[in-house]
């Protein structure tokens, strides 16, 4: 992939490991440590994330905008 994204691009989720469409993914910048001038992208489904990131860590109100079926 050429790093260019439409809205119909295929990703991968980086938990469950099935495709979605990029539009549909939440997107992960990570960069590996506070010097590190490069950033990974991860992606994964919207449902996934917010189940599995800690529940104390308030969310933007878009993550819940549109519960998807997924499973895990």
């Amino acid at each position: 992939m050429d790093g260019q994204f439409n809205k119909q691009s295929e990703v991968i989720c980086c938990f469950c490991g099935k495709g979605l469409l990029v539009k549909d993914a939440v997107i992960l910048n990570v960069q590996p440590n506070i010097e590190s001038e490069e950033i990974q992208n991860f992606f994964s489904h919207k449902k996934h994330f917010t189940e599995l990131i800690d529940k104390s860590i308030p969310l933007h109100p878009d993550f819940f905008e549109d519960d998807d079926d997924i499973e895990m």
